[in-house]
Parts: structure tokens; C-alpha cells; sequence
């Protein structure tokens, strides 16, 4: 069963480092499904940080991205779904 980390709150370039070190320990604890549903606001940060756990750490899978992320990522030209 996967153990999942759900982010809450905004996640964007004035809680991007706050994240990212919740993020790390969440993963460094075992998590491997991160939930976005509790998101209530992101930009560009979210995508970049979508894309480095990707390329970082190949067994995390991200759920509930708020169509924000996805309308950013698809301008950048690149593919979350």
C-alpha cells in the first residue's frame, strides 16, 4: 500500500523552499504518493518541483494536481498527466 503525503496550502515561489523540505522528509519517510487535492493555489515553482521529484526519485506518484499546474505545465510544454 502506498503511503501518501498530502500538501495543503499554496504552493508557489513564496512556499516553494518550505515545501520542498516537507517534501524531502516526507519522501526520506517513506512516502510514495503525494496528493495535491489540498492545494489551494500554485505557479511555475509547482511544476519545477513536480518535474525534479520525477528525475530524482522515480517511485513517487502525484495525484489531485489542481488544473492550475496542469495549464502551467502544458505552456512550458510539459507533460504531468
Amino acid at each position: 500500500m502506498d503511503q501518501v503525503y498530502k500538501l495543503q496550502g499554496e504552493l508557489t515561489r513564496n512556499t516553494y523552499n518550505k515545501v520542498v523540505e516537507q517534501l524531502n522528509q516526507a519522501i526520506a519517510d517513506g512516502a510514495t504518493l503525494i496528493d495535491l487535492s489540498d492545494v489551494t493555489k500554485v505557479d511555475s515553482c509547482a511544476v519545477a518541483l513536480w518535474v525534479e521529484v520525477k528525475r530524482s526519485v522515480a517511485n513517487v506518484e502525484w495525484i489531485n494536481l489542481p488544473t492550475q499546474m496542469d495549464t502551467i505545465a502544458d505552456l512550458v510544454g510539459v507533460d504531468i498527466q
